[in-house]
């Protein structure tokens, strides 16, 4: 194990990974970030990321804006768009979503894992005046919202391993939350078939979620359905909406 580990590092290109690092560290609210904040945000020396921000914006995966700081690039864009061209798996799911959504007043979203975090790759809303305002490239954390504690409760005993493993690499507080996360989702699992987040995510959120393995192979993802918690309830949630979430799932395995 020990040869196959070193084997493993020899293949780790350290620079490529600390690049990677620093794309992913933008978030949807960003309107711009510094060479000292993208820094903070990786725990890397600000001359390293000064050299790694400006070889990524040679190459057109960050730009800086008119107060010099960097933001996405349109490289950054195709990626992004030839993976969710690949997600296919969203045209099945968008009209059974848009109609849950619609017929139970919610806002109802699919998302994938990336490392400690779920990142919405559709979302379907209902018209109703109170609605969630989350976009496609949003983030919610895997161990508080219903989303990344479905994921959880239908990981492999290996992935949630190595996710524990990467939440003590970041402090105690992190872990501890993820620890809490995962014993969540198990009981969860075990007692509703679904993940729950009420008013923790948000204070003012209420939403369940469901795993799937899509039929078109892939990554795991994970559906949610929720609302602010002033009109849509615990109760309504679990009574009459987990039926028809764990039916959509399920029509997403088969």
């Amino acid at each position: 194990m020990a040869m196959q580990a070193g084997l493993e590092e020899r293949y780790f290109i350290t620079a490529l990974a600390r690049g990677l690092d620093v794309l992913g560290c933008f978030r949807v609210a960003d309107k711009g970030l510094s060479n000292q904040q993208i820094a903070e945000r990786c725990g890397l020396p600000k001359s390293t990321i000064t050299r790694i921000t400006y070889t990524l914006t040679r190459l057109g995966y960050l730009a800086q804006d008119a107060n010099h700081k960097y933001v996405l690039g349109t490289a950054t864009l195709r990626l992004g768009s030839t993976m969710l061209q690949g997600l296919d798996i969203r045209e099945l799911a968008r009209p059974m979503m848009q109609a849950l959504a619609d017929s139970t007043g919610t806002t109802v979203a699919i998302a994938v894992r990336d490392r400690l975090s779920m990142i919405y790759v559709d979302v379907c809303r209902s018209t109703a005046a109170l609605s969630l305002s989350l976009q496609v490239g949003a983030r919610l954390q895997l161990a508080a919202s219903a989303i990344g504690r479905a994921y959880l409760a239908k990981a492999s005993e290996a992935e949630r391993q190595e996710i524990l493993s990467r939440s003590r690499e970041l402090d105690d507080t992190v872990y501890d939350s993820m620890q809490q996360g995962v014993a969540r989702a198990l009981h969860d699992e075990a007692e509703f078939g679904c993940a729950t987040s009420f008013g923790e995510w948000q204070q003012d959120i209420n939403g369940i979620a469901v795993s799937f393995m899509p039929i078109s192979g892939g990554q795991r993802m994970s559906i949610n359905c929720g609302g602010p918690s002033s009109s849509i309830s615990q109760e309504y949630l679990l009574d009459e909406v987990r039926p028809r979430l764990v039916a959509i799932a399920r029509r997403l395995e088969s």
